[in-house]
C-alpha cells in the first residue's frame, strides 16, 4: 500500500513538505497534485525513479516528460537559454498553465529531452507543489497520472485504481479541478509555435507574443 500524506494544496510551510522532498530525493516516485490533474512526480535528477514512471504509464522514452519548477529563474539549470521572445508569455502566464519547448542542457534524462533534445518546463501554480520545488532545490516530474490511453486522474482513488502500490507516496490534496491540460508552446527555434491548444485563450497569447504560430 503507498503511502499517503494529506496537505493542504495551498501549504507553503516547509516543514510539512520535508518527508516528502526526502522520499522523492532518494529516488521516490510519488503521484501529487497540480492545477488540473494529478501528476507522477519524480526529480529531475534520480533516472531510476523516471524509468519507474516510464514503465508505469507504458510511454516511450521520445515522448518527453515535463518538468515542474518553482520559479522563472530555475530556468537555467535545465535549459541553455530563456528566448527574449518568450519572455511576454513568462511574464503574463507564469507560474501557471503554459508549458515552453526549450533547448535542454546537456546531462538530463533521455525521458525529459526526447530526440529534439528540448524540455518542456512549467512553473507550476499551485503552492504545495511552488514548495516541495523550493525544499528539494530541483525539478520534478509532472506527467499526468494515468496509464498511456485512460484519463488523467482527478483525486487520488483514481490515482490508487491505476498504480495500486506501485508508488512509493502519494500526496493527498484533495480532488483536482480537471479541465484543459497546460498549453504547450515551443520557443526553441525562432517565432514561439504552439503545439498544444490548453486552458489558455489564443488571443491572450498573441497579445503578449504576436509573432506566434498557430
Amino acid at each position: 500500500m503507498s503511502r499517503i500524506i494529506t496537505i493542504s494544496p495551498d501549504t507553503t510551510d516547509y516543514r510539512q513538505l520535508l518527508p516528502i522532498a526526502e522520499i522523492l530525493l532518494s529516488g521516490g516516485v510519488a503521484a501529487g497534485p497540480t492545477q488540473t490533474f494529478y501528476g507522477l512526480m519524480a526529480s529531475a535528477d534520480r533516472s531510476e525513479a523516471i524509468d519507474r514512471i516510464l514503465t508505469m504509464k507504458g510511454r516511450d522514452k521520445d515522448k518527453p516528460l515535463l518538468l515542474l519548477l518553482d520559479r522563472t529563474e530555475r530556468v537555467s539549470c535545465y535549459a541553455r537559454e530563456l528566448p527574449e521572445s518568450a519572455m511576454g508569455l513568462v511574464n503574463r502566464f507564469w507560474p501557471g498553465p503554459l508549458t515552453l519547448l526549450l533547448r535542454a542542457r546537456p546531462g538530463l534524462h533521455q525521458a525529459l529531452v526526447g530526440h529534439t533534445r528540448t524540455v518542456g518546463l512549467r512553473v507550476e501554480g499551485l503552492p504545495v507543489i511552488q514548495t516541495l520545488v523550493r525544499v528539494m532545490d530541483r525539478a520534478i516530474t509532472g506527467t499526468s497520472a494515468n496509464p498511456g490511453g485512460a484519463s488523467p486522474a482527478r483525486t487520488v482513488e483514481e490515482v490508487q485504481d491505476y498504480f495500486g502500490d506501485q508508488l512509493d507516496l502519494i500526496i493527498d490534496a484533495g480532488p483536482c479541478p480537471g479541465g484543459a491540460p497546460s498549453t504547450l508552446i515551443d520557443v526553441s527555434l525562432g517565432p514561439p509555435r504552439l503545439l498544444r491548444d490548453g486552458s489558455l485563450r489564443i488571443n491572450d497569447m498573441i497579445a503578449v507574443a504576436p509573432d506566434m504560430r498557430t
